[in-house]
């Protein structure tokens, strides 16, 4: 259905004037790519004609040359100021064709202004600024673009243009100068238009017109280099008795040389043959589009014709050599092999005699110019579906097109039986009349079709929709559908995806034709951004389309959406290997991301987070972010975000990519007795914070983050096996009212929700104290196969209660303790509804007060640290208290019941570092040198000579996952010896550790 009613008035033309109609005349010429009907039976003389300036078809980019000129001046200045920038440049120009990197802030006023001011800044590429046409703004929510035109002595320069790139905040992002500075002095043509038209036809046959247009600048390639050619344009058309042709071509204005000749009609039929007998030219006047437009005398093909009592039918140019001697009597009809046209349900005919030879009949004053145009669009768009999908079938047969229907006005439908078209009125023409409109409405019919021929149906409306307006515009190469809709007003329309940008998921309405929008705009960006390339586009299109991506219900419309982004990337991937980027990816991603559409990101974050640092030193983090394509065109930065002791607002800190994989910043130095706070993120092509580490640092109801304490050291520890140094701890409270689930110490026995598949993991099966066997936990099941839940915490709280603990022999002590807590797991009910709580008293237990009071859970071992004044003030004692809950709620699924479970373990006090007892050069300790690097079979490292207890190495690899058990280290100035033999080549983190520190260094294994 195209959608009732009528749309306003758009807020800008496409094209503001004449300028910008010359360019976009001239590129059409000459990139046009026509509409092929069928399959190739013979080559057609029209493909023999055909002429190009483009000597390698098959180029790909000069890897050498395009290091050079990175190595040019300009690049150079360029990127002394900017060294996070990459560039592609036009090998022939030797100009950046397209650059990215990280913001840049430039003044300006409205997009084009500060398009230009940047442009202007580029000094070292001589950019001609007063040569470049703005061409009309592209706004988004996230993104502008401001593309130029250059004109050189008021002639168009085709193919070259400037594009500046900016973000939200007015920054850019992007450019490029894909323009020209060399051009001839002399701008007279040394030849007419009688020899330019002699030149655009030299060897075609059957030239039945001319007509001669403008002069523009060709740009010819020629190797490294440009020569620049003035050309004039020239249309040829053909026809008699041969398939006819629209040629487009360019002929050199000084030289005469044909540079260019292409066939605008694509024809893949064989050609026409005379026979003896009665043969019919079918032609009739029609609307070339819309009824703003003239009529025009068109062809009438696959129109059945009934000569002599033999049914045949018109090619598809609208010719029938019937071999049937005349005079003969004829019956025609406006039906044929794809379209059965009717009003009131009658189908126009009428009768007529063929004489011997060659017949031209009109078939206007037989059908009214409503029903001849709906004919005809419909036979272009079958022939545009068999162009696309040229094996597919499911449309090959005369559909029903009902036209001026009179129960409705300002719409049309496909009802699953044919195509309907409602008569003019309110302020509307006949449906039938607007070419798009008919291609939309088909469309519909293929969509149904090809899925019914894969046996599945095209359920979702919102990709109904945005397909059948792809459908259309692939054909219209046009982005605005129904032009001319309220016939008061030429500049309407039905929809339009060059404004506006409809993005996912700000714009879903719950409307099929809106939400539409937001495909079929992600696909005509994708033309746009290929470089109008419509063979490509519907060759990607006619590739994904198999992939039933809308046999899904309404309201999983993004499901739907990021599974034809992944059909897509993989349609145009051509080695099988996705991870390492496609011929067009960058452009397909960019194209689906301006309308929210990106897949999920494979980004892992991997990094061990710092649980110690020195006092009055700057603190370096780093991390290794291992991503792959298509992930790689989303990111744009990585930021670590971090606090202090009790403050509230995160400090963003970002981080710089020392090599491919590894990202480092550095934390101001910080006082002993201070707890740093952070966490990790990368920033995606749209300013939004993903791959947060810890998942869901950065919510409103945190994770928690990771903990560094700063100039301290663990004075007093309860690890639940051989450290008991801060008293006895409770199990439970008269208050407790969980019925199942209750607090016990021993060792954990693991729950799953599926036993077989470890990542389903919902209560641990391990402490955490490293050798260690014990630990606290809210209820061990019989075993790890008795179903998820099996005494989970159920209908209330159980409550683990410390000691209380002296504090009075400490300066500025603090704690840490390590704790498993889920609520949210794979199968539980009621996700992420109850609350994992601590709390704190100083007065022993009359008052409490909040240390954690969050929903958010993590299935894995987390650290929680605080200092003790931040939460209690001075005190000289602490007694702690640890609440997991299951509320009840009424009335909600299983009064409102989760599945929690929860752990306990190491619990340590932590005070600052004592000056002058031999630990306050706690966190200094060195690694003086580590040798080989890159390693076969050994390492060798000295370490820095420091008093510490507990020392050990361990080797890690890029997960975090122990490869190398702890092994004793050599302190002072001895050397100690890593065996590496049974680690496979790849990379690895040695850490050394000691008690309340550690330092860690990466090598690689090469073999």
């Amino acid at each position: 259905m195209l959608w009732k009613g009528r749309p306003g008035k758009p807020k800008f033309a496409p094209y503001s004037n004449q300028t910008h109609m010359l360019l976009r005349i001239s590129l059409a010429a000459l990139f046009t790519v026509g509409v092929c009907a069928g399959p190739v039976l013979a080559q057609s003389t029209a493909q023999k004609e055909e002429v190009t300036f483009l000597t390698d078809i098959r180029a790909v980019p000069d890897l050498e040359w395009q290091s050079e000129l990175r190595h040019r001046n300009g690049w150079r200045q360029f990127k002394s100021s900017h060294p996070r920038w990459s560039v592609e440049f036009n090998e022939a120009s030797g100009m950046p064709r397209r650059a990215y990197g990280d913001p840049i802030a430039v003044g300006g006023g409205d997009a084009s202004a500060t398009a230009l001011e940047f442009l202007g800044s580029l000094d070292g590429f001589g950019i001609p600024l007063d040569e470049l046409v703005p061409m009309p703004i592209a706004p988004t929510k996230k993104v502008t673009y401001a593309h130029f035109a250059q004109v050189h002595e008021g002639l168009t320069v085709l193919g070259a243009k400037a594009l500046v790139k900016l973000d939200a905040q007015g920054r850019v992002i992007g450019f490029g100068a894909d323009v020209y500075r060399e051009f001839p002095t002399d701008l007279q043509p040394a030849i007419g238009e009688a020899a330019a038209i002699a030149a655009a036809t030299a060897g075609m046959l059957n030239v039945v017109n001319t007509s001669v247009g403008g002069l523009v600048f060709l740009p010819v390639p020629e190797g490294r280099k440009v020569e620049m050619r003035l050309v004039r344009e020239v249309e040829v058309s053909t026809g008699g008795n041969v398939v006819p042709g629209r040629y487009r071509c360019l002929v050199d204005a000084h030289t005469g040389k044909l540079w260019y000749r292409t066939n605008e009609v694509k024809n893949c039929g064989h050609e026409a043959v005379a026979e003896a007998g009665a043969d019919v030219q079918m032609v009739a006047t029609a609307y070339p589009g819309n009824p703003m437009d003239a009529p025009e005398v068109q062809n009438l093909p696959d129109m059945d014709v009934t000569i002599g009592g033999s049914l045949f039918r018109t090619d598809i140019n609208g010719f029938v050599a019937s071999g049937v001697t005349g005079p003969v009597e004829t019956v025609f009809q406006l039906r044929g092999r794809y379209a059965n046209v009717s009003t009131n349900g009658v189908t126009p005919v009428f009768s007529g005699t063929l004489n011997e030879g060659p017949n031209t009949v009109s078939f206007d004053g037989h059908a009214n110019i409503r029903e001849l145009s709906a004919y005809i669009y419909t036979n272009e768009i079958h022939a545009h579906v068999k162009d696309v999908l040229p094996a597919f079938q499911g449309t090959d047969f005369s559909l029903p097109v009902r036209v001026d229907l009179t129960i409705d006005n300002c719409n049309a439908n496909y009802d699953g039986s044919g195509l309907n078209f409602f008569a003019a009125g309110n302020n509307c023409p006949s449906m039938c009349t607007l070419n798009d409109v008919v291609y939309h409405e088909y469309g519909h019919n293929v969509n149904d079709k090809f899925y019914n021929s894969l046996s599945e149906n095209f359920s979702n409306g919102a990709m109904d929709e945005g397909y059948a307006d792809v459908w259309a515009l692939t054909l219209t190469r046009d982005p605005v559908l129904g032009r001319g809709f309220n016939v008061t007003d030429p500049n309407s329309s039905v929809r339009r995806y060059d404004q506006d940008r409809r993005v996912y998921p700000v714009d879903i309405q719950g409307e099929v034709h809106a939400d539409g929008e937001i495909i079929c705009g992600a696909w005509w960006d994708t033309y746009v951004l290929l470089g109008n390339d419509m063979e490509l586009t519907t060759e990607l299109f006619a590739a994904a389309y198999p992939g039933l991506q809308a046999a899904t219900a309404n309201g999983q419309e993004g499901q739907s959406f990021r599974d034809v982004l992944l059909d897509v990337l993989q349609a145009d991937d051509d080695d099988g290997d996705i991870t390492n980027g496609t011929p067009h990816g960058d452009a397909i991603v960019e194209a689906f991301g301006l309308h929210g559409i990106t897949l999920i990101s494979d980004v892992e974050v991997i990094h061990q987070d710092l649980l110690t640092a020195p006092a009055e030193a700057p603190i370096t983090v780093g991390t290794d972010i291992l991503i792959t394509f298509p992930s790689t065109e989303y990111l744009t930065a990585v930021t670590l975000f971090y606090k202090v002791n009790d403050q509230s607002e995160w400090t963003e800190q970002p981080m710089s990519g020392l090599d491919v994989s590894y990202y480092e910043t550095t934390i101001p130095a910080q006082p002993a007795g201070t707890i740093v706070s952070y966490y990790l993120a990368l920033t995606d092509i749209f300013g939004q914070a993903s791959s947060v580490t810890p998942t869901g640092a950065e919510r409103p109801d945190p994770n928690l983050p990771f903990h560094i304490f700063v100039g301290y050291e663990v004075r007093a520890a309860e690890n639940a096996d051989d450290r008991s140094e801060l008293g006895q701890w409770t199990q439970g409270l008269p208050t407790d009212n969980a019925v199942t689930g209750d607090w016990e110490f021993g060792t954990p026995i693991p729950s799953y929700s599926d036993v077989l598949d470890a990542s389903t993991i919902v209560q641990t099966g391990t402490q955490h104290t490293e050798n260690g066997e014990f630990c606290w936990f809210t209820g061990n099941a019989a075993d790890a196969t008795s179903p998820v839940g099996d005494r989970d915490v159920d209908d209330g709280t159980t409550t683990l209660l410390s000691a209380t603990i002296d504090l009075s022999a400490y300066e500025n002590p603090a704690f840490s303790y390590w704790r498993w807590y889920v609520n949210n797991p794979p199968t539980g009910a009621n996700p992420s509804a109850d609350w994992w709580q601590v709390y704190a008293s100083g007065d022993g237990g009359d008052s409490w007060v909040p240390v954690e009071d969050t929903k958010s859970s993590e299935r894995r071992w987390r650290r929680m640290a605080f200092r003790v004044q931040d939460v209690l003030g001075d005190v000289s004692s602490i007694r702690l208290k640890f609440n997991a809950s299951d509320s009840i709620r009424p009335g909600v699924e299983l009064e409102g019941g989760s599945l929690v479970e929860a752990a306990l373990d190491d619990i340590e006090l932590w005070d600052e570092v004592e000056t002058g007892n031999g630990l306050d050069e706690l966190g200094r300790l060195e690694i003086t040198s580590m040798w080989p690097v890159p390693a076969n079979e050994s390492i060798m490292l000295t370490v820095s000579d420091r008093t510490v207890r507990g020392m050990g190495l361990e080797v890690l690899d890029l997960t975090g996952r122990r490869v190398l058990q702890p092994v004793p280290a050599v302190l002072g100035s001895g050397t100690q010896r890593v065996d590496v033999r049974s680690l496979a080549v790849g990379q690895y983190v040695l850490r050394l550790r000691w008690d309340g520190g550690s330092i860690e260094r990466r090598f690689s294994i090469v073999r």
